[in-house]
């Protein structure tokens, strides 16, 4: 998958998705397809812009990402995309108007155009239907309509949202692939191993959105995977009041610091609690660890 500066020069035709795709939920997922299905017709590349960072951040929403910008382009490139236009939402790009926006689209060779019927672009925030007659002398626009899930339309704030209600199959049912974080593993304080239940301390970027408890999770390293306990969220009975995130990789042997795991939630096992004592907590651990073992819960992506 190839990634540029929007508005760098790029030397093939492309059917372009337009949006944010803050996660690739199954509107977003949509999009795609019919985007694929048109760049197959006209032998273009599959484009798709985002921002490379938080926009709503930087208009003064106190909003967190579903995914970074390192975990979305991982997530494009599985869904076939061929090209990443990527822009900053700065000042700059703020200022544009609508117009301004497609003159820069016209620079490309467009084959299509895909949006959702909520788009909307430029500083006078216009709308799908004045993308088509914008573009209406170069090429197609499609503008696909509203997923529902659960009677409600699916977007990145329902996402948002059941992720700060710790819904994580919730929000497995809404998203292509169920919801990772990436990150690095750091130094902790080695009480798990001190129980029997090596952990691994994974930093992630202090702007993703994550939910709290412990899960079921499949965790990814060096080409394999292990199931995981998963604790995300604060220690209570240990005092310790930060947020972090902690795996224990069932059946892994060996040193993962300074790894690069990607832990993919799959269930929600239980609440963050406080325990009596460390032999209480290992017992708790042990259950969890046969129900993580025993439980057939989804690592595919869906097709």
């Amino acid at each position: 998958m190839q990634q540029i500066e929007f508005g760098k020069k790029l030397n093939c035709p492309i059917v372009l998705c337009l949006g944010y795709f803050g996660c690739m939920h199954n509107g977003h997922v949509k999009l795609v397809e019919v985007a694929q299905e048109r760049a197959r017709k006209t032998g273009a590349k599959l484009a798709l812009f985002t921002f490379s960072n938080n926009h709503l951040k930087f208009l003064g929403k106190d909003t967190g990402v579903v995914y970074t910008f390192e975990e979305r382009l991982h997530l494009y490139e599985s869904l076939g995309v061929d090209v990443v236009l990527s822009a900053e939402f700065d000042e700059h790009f703020r200022s544009q108007t609508g117009e301004q926006f497609v003159l820069a689209l016209k620079k490309y060779a467009l084959n299509g155009v895909v949006c959702g019927f909520d788009y909307t672009f430029g500083k006078d925030r216009l709308g799908g239907k004045c993308l088509q007659t914008l573009l209406s002398d170069t090429c197609p626009v499609d503008i696909v309509d509203a997923i529902c899930w659960d009677g409600v339309k699916i977007s990145t704030t329902l996402v948002r949202k059941l992720l700060s209600q710790d819904k994580i199959e919730a929000v497995n049912n809404i998203l292509s692939e169920p919801f990772f974080v990436e990150g690095k593993v750091v130094s902790g304080r080695h009480i798990g191993t001190e129980m029997g239940f090596p952990t691994a301390n994974v930093q992630v970027d202090a702007d993703k959105v994550l939910p709290i408890g412990v899960f079921g999770a499949v965790v990814s390293t060096d080409g394999k995977t292990y199931r995981a306990i998963v604790n995300i969220g604060q220690k209570p009975t240990f005092d310790l009041d930060c947020v972090n995130i902690e795996a224990h990789l069932i059946g892994f042997e060996g040193d993962l610091y300074d790894k690069h795991l990607k832990i993919s939630l799959l269930k929600f096992l239980r609440p963050i609690c406080k325990f009596d004592s460390k032999e209480d907590l290992a017992e708790q651990l042990k259950k969890d660890r046969e129900e993580v073992q025993n439980d057939q819960i989804r690592t595919e992506r869906k097709l």
